[in-house]
């Protein structure tokens, strides 16, 4: 049975933490895919959140916002969930407001894209049975390339996930919270956009099975990474309830592969949602605020920087990862400093030296081959070596040609 006889009315919630200069893009692109209500929660926010919300909220009354620095007050184990309650608070004020058939809960760096821009929210769930929650895969940017502050481009590139933000009928019954997909109280398929059933991996059930995950018309844009500059930045605003400085659920900034994704959205709906924007921007005197909001990111990217050496001796293997595939200057001189006091320490370390330039390799293909001739020098016939060093040396090679392309 269609829902289409039935008006949708949809809420999309999200919680916001010192993401200012981002807040109106992502408000006024699921505005104009036709959500009703937008609430955004902010929390532990030290930015110019507030002026920019009661900017938008002054002109668009369906954009409402309040503080979730409430939850703080509660012992530490609770507000470590402070996405899980804010979560459980906006679906029970949803159900008690009357009126709603869905709720969808976004981060503000998660673009829905619905059929190239094409589609409108209640049109697509129109397209799925009553009651029934709709799960939307993820495709990660990969922009690197990109300037700081870029908006959404006509041409998405990433990388497809396994995972999801679930759609929910604001009636269902919720046992539990989760990041992508709640615990349900009674049995019941969640459909993927395609209609076809999600069916969880073996050992991340909120993560889909490989049979089912693939391209779909409609799919979340994560750009939980945009410029390298900006990533640099988001890497310093930490995660709720973690005493580590960074973001530390990081992987790096990816690369594009062969399996990547490229989606080139409907042109003339686009140039229509750029005009969009460019009134949404001048009915909201964005002017009043964008200056300081785009200076918050920047002064925290040299925030970020600032303290990148103090993390590394504690924290070397978490740094490589959260850092890996950053090729930013300011992060791979600190990188490579660190890694010329280690070998300094210990200048005969073999195994230490293969270790250092695998490292390296992620960041810098320069300093990973540099670091391995050193290895080299103290075994010359060492196979290991030689390998590694000949593959270091092809993809240079291979490195330097694409370039030229």
């Amino acid at each position: 049975m269609s829902n289409s006889i039935v008006k949708s009315k949809v809420k999309l919630v999200a919680i916001a933490k010192d993401e200012a200069a981002y807040i109106p893009e992502w408000v006024h692109h699921h505005l104009f895919l036709g959500f009703d209500d937008i609430e955004i929660f902010i929390n532990r926010t030290t930015d110019n959140s507030e002026a920019v919300l009661n900017s938008i909220s002054q002109h668009y009354p369906n954009v409402s916002w309040q503080y979730a620095d409430w939850i703080d007050w509660c012992p530490s184990g609770a507000s470590k969930h402070i996405q899980f309650i804010t979560y459980a608070k906006a679906m029970y004020d949803c159900q008690q407001a009357a009126g709603f058939t869905h709720i969808f809960f976004l981060d503000i760096d998660e673009f829905l894209i619905l059929d190239g821009l094409t589609s409108s929210i209640h049109e697509v769930i129109g397209r799925y049975p009553q009651a029934t929650p709709v799960a939307f895969e993820w495709i990660n940017d990969c922009t690197p390339a990109a300037a700081p502050f870029s908006r959404l481009p006509l041409t998405l590139t990433g990388n497809l996930s396994p995972l999801v933000k679930t759609l929910l009928p604001v009636n269902i019954g919720i046992k539990e919270f989760r990041h992508h997909l709640p615990l349900f109280t009674q049995p019941i398929d969640t459909l993927l956009v395609d209609e076809s059933v999600f069916k969880g991996q073996d050992k991340i059930e909120q993560a889909l099975d490989k049979s089912v995950n693939s391209l779909k018309s409609s799919f979340i844009y994560h750009r939980a990474h945009r410029s390298q500059y900006e990533y640099v930045s988001l890497l310093y605003r930490g995660r709720p309830g973690d005493n580590f400085a960074y973001k530390s659920n990081r992987r790096g900034y990816p690369k594009l592969t062969a399996k990547s994704c490229r989606v080139v959205l409907d042109e003339p709906t686009f140039a229509e949602y750029q005009s969009s924007y460019a009134n949404f921007i001048d009915s909201i005197d964005s002017a009043s605020f964008v200056v300081e909001a785009e200076k918050f990111v920047c002064d925290r990217y040299q925030h970020s920087i600032d303290n990148i050496d103090n993390h590394l001796s504690q924290d070397y293997p978490l740094m490589m990862r959260l850092f890996s595939g950053v090729t930013d200057e300011h992060v791979l001189t600190a990188f490579k400093q660190y890694r010329s006091k280690l070998i300094a320490l210990e200048p005969n370390n073999v195994d230490l030296l293969i270790r250092l330039s695998s490292d390296a390799q992620q960041q810098d293909i320069n300093e990973a081959i540099n670091i391995i001739s050193l290895a080299k020098k103290i075994r010359p016939n060492g196979p290991l070596i030689n390998k590694r060093l000949d593959q270091l040396v092809q993809l240079k090679s291979s490195l330097s040609a694409t370039k030229e392309r």
